[in-house]
């Protein structure tokens, strides 16, 4: 939840992260105002990726790394990132806290002895019905991805 929060008043309250939110906006604007977009995009990609490895540095100890653990976690924030809303940092974080939530209670032995299996499918089945009824996520803005 820190780094969540350093994440979104970072992006949101400094000037770099004005800049680097303008130049998704309007790359093509920002780069006439004479700021290198992209070198700040490059940045910003550079600390996504010290978080991520931070989180795996934490995750280390609750389960052993291994060489295909990645697939498991991709494929699932790949569909936090599509439910919460393409270009939508809170949407990420509330699909998170919300499939994350639906895991745990369908990882609950009283649910898999009702339902076996559930908690393999518990998230996609959410997903399909989120999108079929808010097709840009929970908090998806129009025009994002759509051009």
């Amino acid at each position: 939840l820190v780094t969540i929060g350093l994440v979104f008043s970072f992006l949101h309250f400094t000037t770099y992260g004005m800049v680097v939110r303008a130049g998704m906006a309007d790359r093509e604007t920002v780069e006439l105002l004479g700021i290198n977009i992209e070198r700040r995009f490059t940045i910003v990609f550079g600390m996504a990726a010290v978080v991520a490895g931070l989180a795996g540095v934490m995750y280390t100890p609750v389960l052993p790394p291994d060489y295909h653990l990645g697939m498991d976690f991709l494929v699932l924030s790949f569909v936090v990132v599509v439910v919460g809303g393409m270009g939508s940092l809170p949407g990420a974080v509330l699909a998170g806290f919300l499939l994350g939530i639906l895991q745990s209670f369908s990882s609950m032995t009283e649910v898999k002895d009702i339902f076996p299996g559930i908690d393999q499918v518990i998230i996609y089945l959410v997903a399909v019905v989120i999108l079929l009824t808010r097709p840009r996520g929970l908090m998806g803005r129009r025009g994002v991805m759509e051009s």
